[in-house]
Parts: C-alpha cells; sequence; structure tokens
C-alpha cells in the first residue's frame, strides 16, 4: 500500500513529491520516462513577480486581464503570491535560474504581461532544468514507475483508492494507494498540429470521468501561436520569449499582420495572436516571424537555435514559418483550492486540472507556475489531514491481474480523428463541425474496460477526452478567449462567470452550466 500513488511525472507531480515529508510512500508512474513529459518541453520560463518594481498583486491582476472575465480572482491571488514563496524558496534550494553579474534573476518579458517577470534557466531550457532539479530532489524519496500506463482508477463505494496500471511488456498491476494524485499533463497530442509532447493524450481527464469525477471548461484549449511549421508539419515550439525579446509577425512579404490588431501587437494576449496567425493562414497564406533583429540569438535560445539549424534555417538570416497549434488546456478536473477532486480520496494538480487560475485563455508562463504552487498546496493539505495509518504495509505490495486481449475491430482511425480535432475543435469553430464530429465520434459504453487490450484502452480514453471537448465547444454558444465561436463572435452576458461542467450518468454524458468554481463536495 502506498500513502500517495502520483500519476503523471512531469513538474506538478515531481514537486508534489518534493513537498511530501521524506517518511511517506510515494509512487510515481510515467506513461514513459520523465524526459518526455512536457514539462520538460518547456522553453518560456516561469511568471513570478521577484523585481522590486513588481508585486503578486501586479501579476494577479496582468492574469485576470488575460484570461478574459474567466478566472477566479481568490485563486489567482493564490497563484501570485504562493508563487512568489515558492519560486524564491526553490531558487535558494537551487534551482538553477539565470542570473547578472550581481546574482539578481535576469527576468524577460512575455504577451500580456504588465512587465519583465518571466525567470528562466539556461535560456530556453527552463523546463528541462526544472525537472532535472526536481529528479535529483526526489530520486530517493518515490517508487519511480517509468513506462507505465494507468488504465483505470480503482473505486471502492464511492473512494479512489488507487490504480490499475500496465507496464511496457503490458504486464498490468493494482497500485493501491490512501491518495491517488493525477498529474497527468496536457492534451495536446490529440491534435495534428501541437507543440506538446506526443505522451500529452490527456487520458487522465477520461480516468477520473470514468469515475465519476466532475470535470469543468473542457471547451477552452490554447494555441501556442508560434509552432515552426515546415511542409505542413508542427516542428517544434518558438517559445513566447522569442516576441518578448523583439521578434515581429509578418506576411511574406515582410510586412507586418499585428498592425491595428491590438495595442500591444505580437505581445497580445495568446488568443489574439493565434487567430490572427490563423486567419492570415486561411485568407492570404503563410506567416513568418521574424526574429532577424535579435542580438544572440543562439546564446538567449539555444534549444530553438538548435530546432532551427536541424532544419536548415538560420534565424538571423531567415524568416521562421510559423502557424499556430494546441498547447495548453486550461479546464479539466474540477478541483477545490488544494486540488481535491469531487471524488474522495482522488486529487487532480497541474494542466490535468482546472484549478481556477487560467480561466479562458492562460497568461504566459503561469503554467509551471500553477504546477509548483498547487502541488504545494497539496501536499501541505496531506499533511495537514494526519490521516496516515501508522502501521503502513511495504513498498512491494502488487496484485496482478490478467491482461485484456479482445480489440476493437472498428476503432476509428486515431490520425484522422487528430486531424478532425484542428479542423472542428481548432481555433475557429461552428456548429455544424462541432455537431458532426460528436455524430462521428460518439461515447462508446464499455462494460468491462479490462477486458480490452492496452492500445484500445488508450485509444478508448483519448476518443472519450476529444468528445468531451467536442461537446463544451458545442454548449458554450459564445466566443470568449481561446474558445472562438465564428456562429458566436461575441462574449454573452448570460455566459458570464458561468462553467460548463461535464460528468457521467450511466453511458451518457450529463451537463451543467453553473457558477465558477462552485465549492467541491
Amino acid at each position: 500500500m502506498f500513502d500517495v500513488c502520483i500519476i503523471g511525472g512531469g513538474a506538478a507531480g515531481l514537486m508534489l513529491a518534493h513537498s511530501l515529508p521524506s517518511t511517506y510512500k510515494i509512487a510515481v508512474l510515467t506513461k514513459n520516462t520523465p524526459e518526455i513529459a512536457n514539462s520538460y518541453l518547456a522553453q518560456g520560463g516561469i511568471a513570478a513577480s521577484l523585481d522590486k518594481t513588481d508585486s503578486p498583486e501586479a501579476h494577479a491582476w496582468d492574469t485576470l486581464l488575460a484570461t478574459a472575465d474567466h478566472s477566479d480572482p481568490e485563486r489567482v491571488e493564490m497563484l501570485t503570491k504562493d508563487g512568489q514563496t515558492a519560486i524564491k524558496k526553490l531558487m535558494a534550494e537551487g534551482l538553477p535560474y539565470d542570473q547578472d553579474e550581481s546574482g539578481q534573476p535576469i527576468l524577460g518579458m512575455e504577451g500580456a504581461h504588465s512587465t519583465r517577470r518571466i525567470l528562466h534557466s539556461g535560456g530556453d531550457q527552463t523546463g528541462k532544468n526544472l525537472m532535472d532539479y526536481l529528479m535529483k530532489k526526489t530520486e530517493k524519496k518515490i517508487h519511480l514507475l517509468p513506462e507505465h500506463q494507468a488504465l483505470e482508477l480503482i473505486m471502492d463505494n464511492g473512494k479512489c483508492c488507487g490504480a490499475v496500471a500496465s507496464n511496457r511488456n503490458g504486464h498490468r498491476q493494482i497500485i493501491p494507494a490512501r491518495y491517488t494524485v493525477l498529474a497527468t499533463g496536457g492534451i495536446g497530442a490529440l491534435y495534428s498540429h501541437t507543440s506538446n509532447s506526443p505522451v500529452a493524450g490527456g487520458e487522465g481527464l477520461s480516468l477520473a470521468y470514468h469515475a465519476g469525477a466532475v470535470l469543468e471548461d473542457l471547451e477552452f484549449v490554447q494555441f501556442h501561436p508560434t509552432i515552426l511549421t515546415i511542409d505542413g508539419k508542427s516542428e517544434g515550439l518558438i517559445s513566447e520569449a522569442v516576441r518578448g525579446e523583439g521578434a515581429f509577425l509578418v506576411n511574406k512579404d515582410g510586412h507586418s499582420i499585428m498592425d491595428d490588431i491590438h495595442p500591444m501587437k505580437e505581445l497580445a494576449p495568446r488568443d489574439i495572436v493565434a487567430r490572427t496567425i490563423e486567419w492570415h493562414w486561411q485568407k492570404h497564406g503563410p506567416v513568418f516571424l521574424d526574429a532577424r533583429g535579435i542580438t544572440c540569438f543562439k546564446s538567449k535560445f539555444p534549444a530553438i537555435w538548435g530546432n532551427l539549424r536541424t532544419h536548415g534555417i538560420d534565424p538571423t538570416r531567415d524568416l521562421l514559418p510559423v502557424r499556430p497549434g494546441a498547447h495548453f488546456h486550461m479546464g479539466g478536473v474540477k478541483t477545490d483550492d488544494k486540488g481535491a477532486t469531487t471524488i474522495s480520496g482522488l486529487y487532480a494538480i497541474g494542466e490535468v486540472a482546472s484549478s481556477g487560475v487560467h480561466g479562458a485563455n492562460r497568461l504566459a508562463s503561469n503554467s509551471l507556475l500553477e504546477a509548483i504552487v498547487f502541488a504545494k498546496r497539496l501536499a501541505d493539505d496531506l499533511v495537514e489531514q494526519n490521516s496516515l495509518s501508522a502501521d503502513r504495509l511495504p513498498v512491494q505490495v502488487y496484485a496482478s491481474i490478467e491482461n485484456g486481449t479482445s480489440g476493437l475491430s472498428d476503432f476509428p482511425d486515431m490520425g484522422l480523428m487528430r486531424s478532425k480535432m484542428t479542423d472542428a475543435i481548432g481555433i475557429l469553430r461552428d456548429k455544424k463541425q462541432l455537431n458532426a464530429f460528436i455524430t462521428d465520434y460518439p461515447l462508446r459504453p464499455i462494460k468491462h474496460l479490462m477486458n480490452m487490450d492496452d492500445e484500445d484502452i488508450s485509444n478508448h480514453h483519448q476518443m472519450t477526452v476529444c468528445t468531451l471537448i467536442a461537446t463544451a465547444a458545442y454548449l458554450r454558444t459564445e466566443s470568449r478567449g481561446a474558445h472562438f465561436r465564428t456562429d458566436f463572435p461575441s462574449r454573452m452576458d448570460e455566459w458570464q462567470g458561468k462553467v460548463i461542467e461535464l460528468s457521467k450518468t450511466g453511458s451518457a454524458i450529463t451537463y451543467r452550466k453553473t457558477h465558477s468554481k462552485e465549492t467541491v463536495t
């Protein structure tokens, strides 16, 4: 029996393990290895009010403005205040960060921020360095189970008691735990164009949904404006920090496309920049990022430089072809301010959670901050509950179960589904496309999930998430933040402060339009 089973080995999961006492027995399941996590790929940095001229209040105000009047002010205040404290503590403990000759952090500028507050480590390798730091800090505290895919949550009288997982050899095990934490990350791999890791398939959302948890705000999918795009394929993220250093967006003739769009131009909120680029692609053709004016590009953005050079592009001479791609999911499993879901014993942190801080459009570089802050809040809460038994069982307590063998011969083509996700549930949406997607990919009632083989279970979870996102996008008959309906192109007063909650009743999706962040019970 584990005290805590963490499903996901990215920044949120490892920060939770780092923040828990060393006496706890902690299992960390990773779908691949921690180095493949989205957190490892994060380029932009961590937003925090570290400069003496900045404050958590100013950071909170920028966050509220960017999130299209849909984030929860109290949760945002927690994010920015707790975040300032948490980041300073990590820096003092040894988290590497870029600093000047006097030892002060070098802070970057990103879209919709009113001042420089983005902490970087290794230029554009903040995620990698944060993950390396957390892996080092937790290597002796956790029982790491790499290449373990969570297939189903174990439920007992309405309480979550662990998970069923399958390793790379297809061997299934029951992993019991007093507390089960979803830290599975995002959904970008459900789209054909994305900045995300291939492991970001959204399975955590489906695990929670099928266990009976409430999900919310699933329609809000952020598309990063600048994904390197070559021959129609996404070839890696070009961080917003590049625009923060002065790069600008142009058409094939070198003319700016952001003039008269927004006062902040390239540094406008991401939903505005992404829609502008996508509209231009559809109406006039390719869009490019002109970074030729940035000095010392290679030293400032070593990972981006290396990727560009791999594709034969020199950012000091060439324009960079870019198009938006799926990047971050603002919605997720509904939680309280400490990560508790609507199911006893089940928690969610990081991108899989709907914590209330990102609203309809996440502020740049608030993602790693959210992972750190809410992981720490959950750790403190689990310790405060003080309900761990004194006679804990040994770590190596597994129960094996037989593998499923039956496949679904008529299972839809997953590559085609991802293309349809990009087309129908991408940046520009309408009722006809959304309805067609839901019709093509209805939720399938499956009585005995464990009778299926691992691949079909994974596909079933991914298809479930796609249909749930499409359903939420269909139900929200307005445009707000990253959710844009061409048939409802404006914000609607009737939707102000309202969220769409989705949950499971039998084999059907139940939905409810309610006030944001009602108490989790």
